[in-house]
């Protein structure tokens, strides 16, 4: 395979940073889109894009309400896929959208692009203070959790990602909301304890985290060149290219697991409680 044929499933905010992302690779070709709005793309129907269009891969840009549908008649079709995070809404969407992926074989990646950072290695975290308090960009959508909207699944995921990356698995998770804003705390299996921070702030101090451990802290560059955006998607057309799955920067497994981190979140501010993250649905400790 040289050039990579894609086809571009919802053409709004993201769509449109993943478009221009793509024209900066040579090896990508975008060959169609699709989206609901009239006027806006090749195709109101992405089913019809698919059946029509000779691809290799398609990038999945819609509300996460709206994940699933396409993505599992993308890798039926024995398509690649990434997938714009959080994987779905709901974390039964989710699993049947991994478990479709598996069988089929196919390259799966989802939109955590910090997994592109160069990390460190050999950390052993204590404690990790994350924030993201910056302006939202404005959407129909956002702000709807029905939708995969909330401050939590839309913002504050990339974040849970990352420390899973870089902690380990969550074992209990606690938090709470006000006015817009959310703060999350997470207690992580191997000992380490992690916190959260995330709101629309259009003057807030941004994006950051700090990784502190016995001998030091290490402040993680979530803003490097290129934008972990390229590298993502870079990672991703030459797993496609190669037929290798495992080369993208965040497989399909690993964005169903935050997911779970990032629901039990909602419940635990929801209730004022905590939250113990179990195999496939969180538990409520009382």
């Amino acid at each position: 395979m040289t050039d990579v044929r894609v086809g571009l499933i919802g053409v709004g905010w993201i769509g449109a940073r993943h478009r221009a992302t793509l024209a900066q690779i040579e090896e990508a070709r975008l060959v169609a889109t699709a989206d609901v709005v009239p006027g806006l793309a090749d195709y109101l129907d992405w089913r019809t894009m698919l059946d029509r269009e000779l691809l290799d891969a398609v990038l999945i840009c819609t509300p996460p309400n709206h994940h699933h549908p396409p993505a599992i008649a993308a890798a039926e079709a024995g398509l690649a896929v990434y997938l714009e995070k959080p994987v779905a809404a709901r974390l039964e969407d989710a699993q049947m959208i991994s478990a479709t992926v598996a069988r089929a074989g196919v390259v799966c990646a989802v939109g955590y692009q910090y997994r592109a950072l160069d990390l460190p290695t050999g950390l052993r975290p204590r404690v990790l203070l994350g924030r993201g308090l910056s302006r939202a960009v404005a959407r129909p959508w956002f702000g709807d959790p029905t939708q995969g909207g909330s401050q939590i699944l839309e913002r504050a995921s990339h974040l849970i990602d990352l420390q899973r990356a870089l902690a380990g698995e969550v074992d209990r998770v606690s938090g709470m909301g006000q006015r817009g804003l959310v703060s999350l705390i997470l207690a992580f299996a191997p000992g380490a304890l992690g916190t959260v921070v995330v709101g629309s702030l259009p003057r807030g101090p941004g994006w950051s985290l700090d990784v502190i451990c016995d001998d030091g802290t290490v402040a993680i560059d979530l803003d490097p060149k290129p934008p972990p955006l390229y590298t993502s998607l870079r990672r991703f057309l030459e797993a496609v290219r190669t037929a290798d799955p495992s080369a993208v920067c965040c497989p399909i497994v690993e964005g169903v697991a935050t997911l779970e981190v990032a629901l039990a979140c909602e419940e635990a501010v929801q209730s004022g409680g905590t939250v113990a993250v179990g195999t496939g649905r969180s538990r409520r400790n009382r």
